[in-house]
């Protein structure tokens, strides 16, 4: 995507100021939502879409773009996909990996504060984040047994991301490192819910 113009938008409307950026997709062939394959523009009818984009400082921000549409016998007239969000979904890709790792350690009150969303949307979004690494692990997931959003586990508002490894020793390692480095650098952090996030992820490791 290519970044045409960034301003701040504060109306009634609004319960708070927002970044608004509007993007442009590259030069090319757009693609087909659901099959991935390149299809010459049906149209510019696909209207004005918005996708909400990690916080910039103390600003919300949403990425808008007019997106054309694409037209293949099998899929039919569908609105061009974008590389930066899934397709149907109102967050772009990195809000979402951003939303699915505070749900499998931290409260409702964390998530919804940190965030700016709604409990259940956040826990809409952790499920597709499952979905999609689970799709993305080749068969049978190479050690990766189980993933995926565990709602009957409940306690004291936390709802739990269940995911079964049984990878070999050095991926334990190495995944153990790089959460020892997340964990010291958010100990680190001036936001009071980050460093919140570590001390449990530090009490619950």
């Amino acid at each position: 995507m290519v970044v045409e113009d960034a301003r701040i938008v504060d109306s009634p409307l609004r319960p708070v100021p927002v970044l608004e950026v509007r993007v442009r997709p590259r030069k090319g062939m757009p693609r087909c939502p659901r099959c991935g394959r390149r299809r010459h523009g049906y149209d510019q009818g696909g209207g004005v879409r918005r996708w909400r984009h990690q916080d910039f400082g103390c600003r919300r921000v949403e990425l808008v773009a007019s997106m054309p549409r694409v037209d293949r016998p099998e899929c039919g007239v569908v609105v061009a996909s974008v590389p930066c969000a899934e397709p149907g979904s109102r967050f772009t890709k990195d809000f979402e990996a951003e939303c699915a790792w505070p749900m499998g350690v931290a409260s409702q009150e964390t998530v919804s504060g940190f965030l700016h969303i709604a409990w259940r949307t956040a826990g809409d979004v952790a499920r597709r984040v499952a979905e999609r690494v689970k799709a993305s692990m080749p068969s049978p997931f190479d050690g990766l047994t189980a993933i995926g959003v565990d709602e009957t586990s409940h306690r004291k508002g936390h709802t739990y991301i269940t995911v079964v490894v049984d990878h070999e020793r050095h991926r334990v390692v190495r995944a153990r490192g790089e959460l020892n480095h997340w964990v010291s650098w958010a100990s680190h952090s001036r936001i009071p819910e980050i460093v919140e996030l570590s001390k449990k992820i530090r009490r619950r490791r």
